[in-house]
């Protein structure tokens, strides 16, 4: 129980060292030459990086044009399924009055 006090003591004072650390630190000044910052490198020179937004681009592109496809596909569903709906009803109703107006089948004896 002592080792595990003694432990657990020693973690939280190194993690309150990291925290002090960290708020201790001023923030890079942009205009210093030796900041880099990642977003203002040139792109054009790394393939790496112009695969990422070639790669990045294809995406989003075909995203789109998925979600275009997506809801135009239920958009003809939707139709069709109402013109289904339509042709059932009519086709219920015409059999209704072809039965409503059937002559009544005389009894054989």
């Amino acid at each position: 129980m002592i080792k595990l006090r003694t432990i657990l003591a020693g973690t939280a004072v190194a993690m309150f060292a990291q925290f002090a650390a960290a708020q201790g630190s001023a923030p890079a000044n942009p205009n210093d030459p030796a900041y880099t910052d990642q977003s203002r490198l040139n792109q054009s020179n790394d393939p790496y990086v112009k695969k990422r937004v070639a790669t990045k681009k294809a995406k989003t592109e075909y995203k789109a044009e998925k979600k275009a496809a997506k809801k135009e596909y239920k958009h003809h569903k939707a139709d069709a399924k109402s013109d289904m709906h339509d042709a059932k009803k009519d086709a219920s109703d015409t059999r209704a009055m072809e039965l409503k107006n059937m002559p009544p089948i005389a009894p054989s004896n």
